[in-house]
């Protein structure tokens, strides 16, 4: 197998927004391609190694027989895995027994300048330790420790009024945009718009093509996505956390 992701372009190229998650980590040097083949591969996650060992993983597949060749590929025990076909969703439940694999939309930002700072009166800069237990009242979709991990490493965002945080947002450890949310008394105010067009602005001014994924059904991010000019991928992806 090859670790060159151009053997798969043809493919990848045909639904660029969907492949972001894969493409992007390559292109950042946040990501290392496992195995490519001409209809799929396999990347890595650096920043979900520990003690040497890679345990998230992005991956397509075209077809069952080129899966089952990446899928071999896979420590015993991976903590997730993205896969972008529902064509093998069952080999992966078979091996992992993944315990959620919700289908996603993925959204992103092709244009070379951003969307323009709604003027809202609202700061936003940094979250440090102190806005953590904020974050984790109003965001069920993580746990502490990914939440000070991002802390330490300045990914994490906030709307304020004064000290007082209004609306949060980040940087996944894979690279895309996520952990959008406006605390219930200030929602209503336009805070998602201005902390989506800045942390688009912010990726942009890192050489990075902005995205992020939306769960299926979850019609006002998507709403927000496509007002900021995000584009949706045509087909779905999977998060799939292992057992």
């Amino acid at each position: 197998m090859e670790t060159d992701l151009r053997v798969c372009q043809a493919a990848l190229a045909r639904d660029r927004v969907l492949y972001l998650d894969l493409t992007e980590a390559v292109r950042r040097g946040d990501g290392r391609v496992v195995a490519a083949l001409p209809h799929g591969a396999l990347v890595s996650f650096h920043n979900y190694e520990q003690d040497g060992q890679e345990l998230g993983f992005t991956m397509f597949a075209d077809d069952r027989e080129t899966a089952e060749r990446l899928l071999a590929l896979l420590p015993p025990v991976p903590d997730f895995i993205t896969v972008h076909e529902a064509l093998y969703l069952d080999l992966l439940r078979d091996r992992f027994g993944p315990a959620d694999m919700r289908p996603c939309w993925q959204v992103g930002y092709l244009h070379a300048s951003p969307p323009p700072l709604p003027q809202l009166g609202a700061e936003v800069r940094r979250l440090d330790r102190s806005h953590l237990p904020a974050v984790l009242a109003n965001y069920a979709l993580t746990n502490e420790g990914y939440l000070s991990w991002l802390v330490e490493r300045g990914e994490l965002y906030g709307a304020f009024d004064g000290d007082v945080l209004m609306a949060f947002v980040g940087r996944h450890a894979e690279g895309s945009i996520g952990l959008l949310d406006v605390l219930p008394p200030y929602r209503r105010r336009g805070l998602a718009t201005l902390l989506q067009s800045y942390m688009i602005a912010l990726e942009l001014s890192r050489g990075h093509v902005p995205y992020g994924q939306v769960f299926d059904g979850n019609e006002p991010s998507l709403a927000l996505q496509r007002s900021l000019g995000m584009e949706r991928s045509a087909g779905q992806l999977y998060w799939a956390t292992c057992d």
